[in-house]
């Protein structure tokens, strides 16, 4: 296949995309360091060097307008959820300089090692809790809706300080971020994703009002204490942005992690057994699993000058889609990437939380959920396995990487 060919069957669209999505990145790696995709109008970095470049160049590929959920939107739509609105202009994905340090420092301090480490044994108190609910149950089981999406959720919700009775309500709001970012969605469920998203912003403002007058040690009365005692002086508009992504990135991100973790370990038995034996470690498994099935599969950045990659010209302008899963299976850097292998030396060098200024504040959160999901799942249900020739579909979307079921058998 042509760089041309693969460029132009690099669509969400395409009924085949979710299952040709690694080839075509492959053959893109393979062929030009920097591709131009038609059907998404943007440049496509899928060189592990390249990318982490691009990500520590914050000056000459800066994060700031790179990408607007809303700029595919239909007018009703962007109506009730224009770019100005706090959830898209404060956005800490989307933003550079002073903005992005004065948004991010404050996360940072509330996101500290001893909150996370905090909620290690609540963690694995609600795994227990969700394996138990499984096993209860009889027939095969749809392992995403059982275990990978209520346990990031539930983990999100005590890191913040939120009642686990709100969790539906949530993920509901969840759903409409992501429907929000999917091209050629009929206007009437664009504009109920618009909705949502309103409705959640006036969720968190009454809430960041709830915590300062009661606080608790969740991180959302973290963020409005550091207010009062001067180590930030974020607005109400700014914390809301601020709170909404780190739930949505705090928590769908694992969800989809762990439900493309599952199907990869599950389909090679060898892999299975290892960790069941208990052969893998922790940090092994975590790391490897973040190389080969990040659910985050790039994200954005703007060329601010006429500029090249790899000898590739960029016109100053240019939207450049930073391809991590691209880079985490280029053969260059990982022996045999599509392989699951624990004793993979270069497996560190991972990029799936990103790299430079933007680097994942939740990382450590992220991995320690991988490693109690996966391990106390491996070690209460042994034989678990793949529902036979059960299809495994994935959220159509270029950015993100979602199995949304996974039909297993307990034994």
């Amino acid at each position: 296949m042509s760089t041309v060919t693969a460029a132009a069957a690099f669509d969400p669209a395409r009924p085949a995309f979710t299952t040709e999505r690694f080839a075509l990145l492959d053959l893109l790696r393979a062929e030009a360091p920097a591709t131009y995709l038609p059907a998404l109008r943007v440049w496509a970095v899928t060189r592990w060097s390249d990318v982490r470049a691009v990500l520590r160049d914050a000056t000459t590929f800066p994060s700031g307008s790179a990408f607007s959920a809303a700029v595919h939107l239909a007018p009703e739509a962007m109506a009730i959820m224009p770019l100005d609105s706090p959830l898209l202009a404060y956005s800490i994905i989307n933003v550079d300089g002073v903005l992005h340090t004065r948004l991010r420092d404050p996360l940072i301090a509330a996101f500290s090692p001893k909150r996370v480490n905090a909620l290690a044994p609540t963690v694995a108190s609600d795994v227990e809790d969700l394996l138990e609910a499984l096993a209860a149950t009889q027939g095969d089981h749809d392992l995403v809706a059982a275990l990978c999406r209520p346990l990031p959720l539930r983990t999100i919700c005590r890191l913040f300080g939120i009642p686990l009775g709100d969790a539906a309500q949530l993920r509901a709001w969840s759903d409409a971020f992501i429907s929000f970012q999917i091209p050629g969605l009929p206007v009437e469920a664009q504009v109920g994703a618009a909705h949502g998203l309103r409705a959640l912003e006036s969720y968190l403002r009454d809430l960041i009002g709830e915590k300062a007058n009661a606080p608790d040690d969740g991180l959302i009365s973290a963020l409005t204490q550091g207010r009062t005692d001067g180590s930030h002086d974020l607005s109400d508009d700014e914390l809301v942005a601020d709170i909404a992504s780190v739930f949505f990135a705090g928590h769908e991100t694992t969800i989809n992690t762990l439900g493309n973790a599952f199907h990869a370990v599950l389909t090679d038995r060898a892999v299975w057994d290892a960790i069941v034996a208990g052969d893998v470690t922790a940090e092994a498994l975590t790391t490897e699993l973040l190389r080969h099935d990040t659910s985050v599969m790039g994200l954005y950045r703007r060329a601010a000058t006429d500029t090249e990659i790899g000898g590739v010209a960029i016109p100053r302008g240019a939207t450049l889609w930073v391809a991590f899963g691209a880079a985490n299976r280029d053969p260059a850097l990982f022996e045999q990437p599509q392989d699951l292998r624990f004793d993979r030396p270069t497996a560190n060098q991972q990029l799936a939380f990103g790299a430079g200024i933007h680097y994942c504040v939740g990382s450590a959160l992220a991995r320690l959920q991988i490693a109690e999901v996966i391990t106390r799942t491996a070690r209460r249900f042994p034989r678990m396995r793949l529902v036979p020739h059960a299809p495994i579909v994935e959220l159509p979307h270029h950015a993100l990487r979602a199995t949304l079921a996974l039909p297993v058998l307990l034994a």
